[in-house]
This record gives structure tokens, sequence and C-alpha cells, in this order.
């Protein structure tokens, strides 16, 4: 599919009135290649993918390759997940975000996800932000800020803070809602107050174990939550060419916008 098309189906997703369903590559626990990935996710009945920047190991090579299978697929939606804190302090971007987008520019994603960062709303300049989203992230790719492991990041206050300090819509904000389980917060609580800017679910339970916290299968409270336009699992699966059809199934529903 080229990138025409891919922007004719993404204008038609947001009137559609179903979740999009995007399947992130996280969800194989085996050695698949790149282009088995796109393959499978594609059969499996999902309408985007979500590529993990830390599963690449050749990330420049890997991500051409991704591109071609993915422009060659009937995936609408690309999302570029980069484990990288947008702010450094509380007043200066990280730099390592850069490349990142531009990372997301050769894959063509629509949008990137990053994490929050060490952000303060008594330091940072809105302007100066602006200035830098204007000069460094491109119209097509949009960012979305995802509520991380960190307390100084991933935590209610700062993310809450954030959101209210930029004041506009041009950040989303993927909700994990696993995460506020490893921060000890209430997820209900957060979503109740971050419901306006949720573009994007991340959708996992966790427990922990002795080597840390792990991604489990959502509750069935989980899917009770009115979903935005986009909603992904976000856990491994054990039998992916069964369990990936049914979640894409179980995912699918009206859109209440």
């Amino acid at each position: 599919m080229d990138l025409l098309n891919r922007f004719i189906n993404k204008l038609l997703i947001r009137r559609a009135t179903l979740t999009q369903i995007i399947l992130p590559t996280l969800i194989f626990n085996e050695t698949f290649s790149n282009e088995q990935q796109v393959k499978l996710i594609e059969q499996y009945g999902a309408d985007g993918i979500e590529i993990r920047r830390e599963r690449l190991q050749d990330i420049a090579v890997e991500l051409a390759v991704l591109k071609n299978s993915i422009n060659a697929s009937g995936l609408n939606t690309v999302i570029y997940s980069a484990p990288i804190e947008l702010w450094q302090d509380g007043y200066s971007l990280n730099p390592l975000v850069i490349t990142a987008i531009n990372e997301a520019k050769q894959l063509n994603a629509d949008y990137i996800k990053l994490s929050l960062g060490r952000f303060d709303a008594n330091l940072a300049n809105t302007d100066d932000f602006q200035k830098w989203l204007d000069h460094n992230s491109p119209a097509n790719i949009k960012v979305l800020i995802e509520n991380d492991q960190t307390i100084y990041g991933g935590t209610l206050i700062p993310i809450l803070s954030f959101f209210q300090w930029k004041q506009d819509k041009s950040i989303g904000m993927t909700f994990d809602v696993g995460n506020w389980t490893v921060n000890k917060e209430d997820w209900l609580t957060a979503y109740n107050s971050l419901h306006q800017w949720i573009e994007y679910f991340h959708l996992k339970s966790v427990t922990r174990s002795m080597t840390g916290w792990e991604s489990k299968a959502i509750s069935t409270e989980h899917l009770n939550l009115t979903f935005p336009v986009y909603t992904a699992i976000e856990f491994p699966l054990d039998n992916p060419n069964v369990e990936g059809p049914q979640w894409v199934t179980k995912l699918r529903k009206e859109v209440t916008a």
C-alpha cells in the first residue's frame, strides 16, 4: 500500500465508528523476521502495527525492511514506539528524541510514542517547546506521550500537568493501563483525569515476579472502558496465530468520542 492510500485510509479511520486495532511486535515471543511479523499482524485482522525500537538490532536496515513490508500490506496505521524520554530535565528537551523522530520519518510512521521524562511545568517554556516541535516534528507524524514506569514521568501529577501546560491537543496520550499499577496509582482515576487527551490505549495487566514486572492479559474490567480510536494489547502471546485474531475480535467495538 503506497503513502497516498495510507493517507486516504487514515482519513476514513477518523470517521470510523469502530475501534482501530493496533498489534505491537512484542506479541511475538518466538523469533520471527520483520517481514513475517508484518504479514502475520495483517493476517490476524489488525488495522495497524506498532514497531518497537528496543526490539531492533540494526535500526536503519530493519526500518527500511519494515517500511517496504508495511507499504505492501493492508495495514493503515504505523506507530513507532521509542523508549526515550522527551524531557531530560525540567526545561530541556532530550536531543535523542530527534534521532527517534528521524527514524519514525524513515519508517513513514503516523505516530511516535515517547515517555514524558523529567518535565516541570514551572520551568518549561511553552513557546520554546512549540518552536522545537515545529522545527523537528513533521506535520504527518503526531507525538504521543505514554505513562511509563518511572515515578517522575509516569504518574498522574506530572502527566496531567504536562497536558494542562500544553493547552492544545497537538500532542496526544498513550494510556498504558498496567503501568499505573507498577507506580501504585489507580488506573481508573488516571483514566478519568486524562480521558480528553487519550488517543491510544495500551491494554495489559501486570504481575510482580522474581525478575520484575511481567505483562499479562487484561482483565474484563478493562474491556468495559470507552476505547479511543486506536487500541492495542501490550503483552506477549503464547500462541499468536490463535490468540492474535481472538484479541482483535475482543477489542473491536464502537468508538464513543
